[in-house]
């Protein structure tokens, strides 16, 4: 069984949405175009109406069994769930007719601002939308973002020769007099891209582009998770630890960026965002000192499932969702006895074992390097306790560290102050950039924390 790794958070919720998948039904036969006419020109309204959020039109178009099983919220959670993960639509790319089980079926391929996906619609005798599911696309949807004046950027190849290569950006100032220092892009948890696309945000981007343009060179490049996640069994998945997830590949990164003409060795900085953050410690004490500092965006120092326990509980609706998830954090307490198949909210028991045996303690006291670490105010998905959690572990630290909360930005390290939906995923459906002041901050810090 293969199984796809799209998680868009810290956390993996316990508490899900309507999801779909492609043709699993029994008997497929292709339809001629003649006969897909009529269920191409229903397809378009559908579609048009979907793309929009409308999603009472998209109700109306839908058989009475499926209204019943789907409303309109759930419609509308799943659309959301899959902009966030490819972002809004940009075309159909192309539409293939079916006849599954005798009922007339078009599977549409999207592109998407940053990838793409499938839509499946099924009618009914009645010429209703009787069936619909999203899922991967059977092809690949390329995206660029642009690059602004005054930086430059090169793609390089992360374990060039071996059977897993992931492509990487090495962004440089275009005019830089000597070397510069250079910073490394860590990704919080999911199956992430170079750019750390999110609906309409692209945080690794806006922090590449901004920090050449204040002189830093960096590294970003696509998460194994991302590359090769269609291709990995469910025994796989289920036996990764963060090692495979992010340390190694980390490590590749540092050694890549150190090695680029116009970057100072000496002066490599990891910058993780979110579990990235949470891991910089260990992934600085494993580069053997090849790393000159660390940035935490939005990480923590805390236990990674209280952290999935507090996302959870702020999404809990009743008594009844609360009670699970109390039920599920339980399980934790004997965590070192879990068996390789257990799972703690969804997340397996090897990656977790892996997790609480290298706390964060542990790497800060193999280090004396300087230390940034940053929270917004409107982070919802991170918790004071999560920056505080910093300052507890940091307060015997051997080496100089600063911790600030900015004001009026939220996970993504975007100002919120404006944004509808704040307080949820859906903020981050709107175009948003990393604010001009993290920039500044994280510039100005590295020129004066990092020889």
């Amino acid at each position: 069984m293969k199984k796809r790794i799209v998680c868009l958070v810290l956390a993996l919720l316990l508490l899900g949405t309507l999801t779909g998948c492609a043709l699993f039904q029994t008997t497929v036969e292709d339809m001629d175009e003649a006969d897909a006419a009529p269920y191409y020109s229903m397809g378009e309204g559908f579609l048009t109406a979907l793309f929009a959020g409308d999603y009472a039109a998209c109700s109306a178009l839908c058989s009475e069994d499926l209204r019943n099983q789907m409303s309109e919220s759930d419609l509308q959670s799943a659309w959301e769930n899959m902009r966030l993960t490819y972002g809004d639509p940009v075309s159909v790319a192309g539409q293939k007719p079916y006849w599954i089980n005798g009922e007339g079926t078009v599977v549409y391929q999207v592109a998407c601002a940053h990838g793409g996906c499938s839509i499946q619609l099924t009618y009914d005798a009645d010429n209703n939308v009787a069936g619909l599911w999203f899922g991967l696309p059977e092809e690949d949807f390329p995206y660029e973002v642009a690059v602004p004046e005054g930086v430059t950027e090169i793609e390089i190849t992360l374990g060039e020769g071996t059977d897993t290569p992931l492509k990487a950006l090495v962004t440089l100032p275009a005019d830089a007099e000597g070397p510069v220092p250079g910073v490394v892009l860590v990704h919080g948890s999911g199956a992430n891209d170079r750019n750390e696309a999110i609906g309409g945000c692209y945080p690794f981007a806006d922090l590449a582009h901004g920090l050449a343009q204040r002189g830093i060179a960096s590294i970003r490049y696509d998460k194994r998770t991302y590359t090769y996640g269609n291709s990995y069994t469910e025994e796989e998945v289920n036996a990764m630890t963060a090692r495979e997830e992010v340390l190694d590949d980390a490590q590749l990164a540092i050694e890549a960026l150190a090695a680029q003409p116009g970057v100072d060795a000496e002066r490599i900085v990891v910058v993780g965002h979110s579990l990235g953050g949470m891991l910089a410690p260990r992934i600085a004490q494993e580069s053997g000192g090849k790393v000159a500092g660390i940035v935490s965006l939005a990480g923590t120092a805390r236990g990674y499932l209280d952290v999935v326990y507090d996302q959870n509980m702020d999404v809990a609706q009743d008594d009844s969702q609360r009670n699970t998830i109390k039920r599920e954090y339980r399980k934790a307490e004997n965590l070192s006895e879990l068996d390789a198949d257990d799972t703690v909210f969804g997340i397996p028991a090897p990656y977790l074992q892996d997790l609480y045996s290298h706390p964060v303690e542990e790497s800060l006291a193999a280090l004396s390097i300087p230390i940034l670490v940053l929270q917004g105010e409107n982070d919802f998905q991170m918790h004071t306790e999560d920056f505080r959690s910093w300052e507890e572990a940091l307060a015997g630290y051997a080496g100089p560290w600063e911790a600030e909360m900015l004001e009026n930005l939220n996970h993504l390290f975007v100002d919120d102050s404006a944004l509808a939906n704040r307080g949820s995923l859906a903020e981050y459906l709107e175009e948003g950039h990393v604010d001009p002041g993290v920039l500044d901050r994280i510039a100005a810090w590295i020129g004066e924390s990092v020889a």
